[in-house]
């Protein structure tokens, strides 16, 4: 019903797709660490303010509305069988029937994305029993491509009438990620069998914010009225992510403060339960060897303490969890008052200690914002963590910033969801962003021995220029509008004949806390390369001498670029390769 073509030659021009088309239909793909799923609005439930979610089936099922596990299933061959509850519950019945040595299942691998400092086209993730790795690229498509067919198969069930090349395609990804992991997922996401032209990437927690502001007025009480200051904390299962917006006369947003955050999600008070059972049993392989031996367990196991985690309040009870009878096999079983026949007792205060290192980051970080941006108005928390009531209550009491009023909207866990296909629809209604670096070009200057080092000095066609020139086009914590570009101009001569079809790299290079006071050259600690900039010739070659004049877009939410041959007044082919 939808398009298979997958490859773009060159990057979509800004110029080519206006932010205010109209689509037949905008679906949201939101892939999370621990839980992944789809939304999905057409024109008519738009102008009813409705959204319409996935809806599972299968034997793990609890809530079919509910995200469906981060899951991906590959045979023998590494080729892809099974996404969500289906990857679970098929790898389970293998399991049972010693049969999984044949499988490998990857679960969690959004993380890496984040945490891996080099992020490129080659970067492996291992499955979970570390015995294969697959390209991250490939476990992400096949996690969008599951998605994305999920959702045709369901409205093509409810006949919506749509034209398959006018469907707009929303992938969120975490604000504080890297270009070059946004990028990634994008491409996965193209690989997945989305056109360019039908894909755009939105930031998770400007996705809630966006329907946050749909919300009735009584809801959240006048936090999006004009002049008002709001932060969204995304507290999702792997990391926190962070905005903070004022609210403009007409309503549009406008960032105040830098895309932060850090690793702090959910999954941080998962591990200390872990340990703890793993002290327990003292055992620090009985909860792998129970997901091997009996996954079906291990996962009630996981789901009821999700489930924990979320009900448990300040009001001290002990917790109690169901025991799995193989836990006991493969961990020494201990004499103790936390462990009965079937259940698992974890008291109050230690249940509390799991929660202490995310909740402590969690409050640093907003005292930390708070001192910068002077005033909140309210703190608005969304993603599946602040479903937790201990730690809402927690965050409200805290002395520092019990003054701001905190609040939670119904279903958080689907707030970016329901968010992201809002701002399918209006991607400009975030009218200002924040650089989280300063941005430019490597470059050559005619050499200047009053401000150029020495060392750098070069000769180019006779000429003495100075190399590695860090040309600045933004500074870190500058403002900048959604469709307000920046400009660099450059020269190129392709006398010779061998020159006339060479693509024209440009390099733009990223860094913290650069001087303003003097010249700075891309070779200095802590500027590093983001990718290059490649302007193809065009088909009867580039003239002697071109003057380039290149767009850079700061404010979207993933850097674009347009060229432009200003001697022949023509647009450039131009490719971004920031992996």
């Amino acid at each position: 019903m939808g398009t298979e073509k997958t490859e773009v030659k060159y990057g979509i021009q800004v110029s080519e797709r206006s932010p205010r088309h109209t689509w037949d239909i905008v679906a949201a793909f939101d892939i999370g660490t621990s839980y992944s799923g789809y939304a999905y609005s057409d024109r008519k439930e738009m102008d009813l303010k409705s959204v319409s979610f996935n809806q599972w089936t299968g034997n793990m099922v609890s809530d079919p509305k509910a995200k469906a596990p981060t899951t991906v299933l590959f045979d023998k061959n590494m080729r892809f069988h099974s996404f969500g509850y289906e990857a679970e519950d098929f790898y389970a019945t293998q399991v049972c029937e010693k049969k999984n040595d044949d499988w490998y299942r990857f679960k969690n691998f959004k993380m890496v994305l984040y945490r891996e400092k080099n992020v490129h086209r080659d970067l492996k993730i291992s499955d979970d029993s570390g015995r294969a790795s697959l390209l991250a690229s490939e476990v992400f498509s096949q996690t969008i491509k599951s998605l994305k067919s999920h959702f045709e198969n369901t409205v093509r069930e409810r006949a919506l009438q749509f034209d398959s090349g006018n469907v707009l395609y929303v992938v969120t990804v975490p604000a504080i990620w890297k270009q070059s992991a946004k990028l990634l997922m994008k491409e996965a996401a193209m690989q997945a069998g989305i056109p360019e032209a039908q894909l755009l990437i939105a930031l998770e927690p400007e996705a809630a914010a966006m329907y946050c502001k749909s919300l009735p007025e009584q809801t959240l009480t006048d936090t999006f009225k004009p002049h008002k200051r709001y932060m969204v904390l995304d507290l999702g299962g792997g990391t926190v992510d962070v905005v903070v917006h004022d609210v403009l006369e007409d309503g549009g947003l406008a960032e105040v403060y830098k895309a932060s955050g850090g690793d702090w999600g959910g999954t941080m008070v998962d591990r200390e339960f872990e340990r703890y059972i793993q002290n327990i049993f003292n055992s620090e392989t009985c909860l792998k060897e129970l997901w091997n031996l009996s996954p079906r367990d291990a996962y009630d196991l996981e789901r009821e303490f999700e489930m924990q985690k979320r009900q448990i309040s300040n009001k001290a009870a002990d917790i109690r969890l169901k025991l799995p009878a193989r836990l006991q096999q493969v961990g020494k079983v201990p004499v103790t008052s936390s462990i009965t026949f079937d259940h698992i007792y974890v008291q109050y205060p230690k249940f509390k200690e799991f929660f202490e290192n995310p909740k402590n980051r969690i409050i640093s970080l907003i005292k930390d914002i708070l001192n910068e941006v002077g005033r909140l108005d309210q703190i608005i928390l969304v993603g599946g963590f602040s479903s937790s009531r201990y730690l809402y209550d927690q965050l409200k009491s805290h002395s520092d910033i019990s003054g701001i009023d905190i609040c939670c909207p119904k279903e958080p866990g689907l707030a970016v969801l329901q968010g992201a296909v809002l701002f399918g629809y209006n991607p400009e209604d975030v009218r200002y962003r924040i650089c989280r670096y300063t941005f430019g070009f490597g470059v050559l200057q005619d050499f200047d021995e009053s401000i150029h080092r020495a060392d750098k000095r070069d000769k180019v066609d006779g000429e003495d220029v100075c190399k590695d020139v860090f040309d600045v086009l933004v500074y870190e914590g500058e403002k900048v509008k959604f469709d307000d570009p920046k400009f660099a101009t450059s020269k190129s001569s392709h006398r010779q004949a061998d020159r006339k079809l060479i693509p024209i790299r440009k390099e733009l290079f990223a860094g913290k806390n650069i001087p303003r006071d003097r010249t700075v050259y891309v070779t200095e600690e802590g500027i590093k390369s983001l990718g290059k900039i490649i302007s193809h010739a065009p088909k009867e070659g580039w003239s002697n001498l071109v003057e380039f004049k290149t767009k850079v877009y700061f404010g979207q939410t993933e850097i674009k670029i347009e060229d432009f041959d200003i001697t022949n007044n023509v647009t450039v082919n131009v490719e971004i390769d920031f992996l």
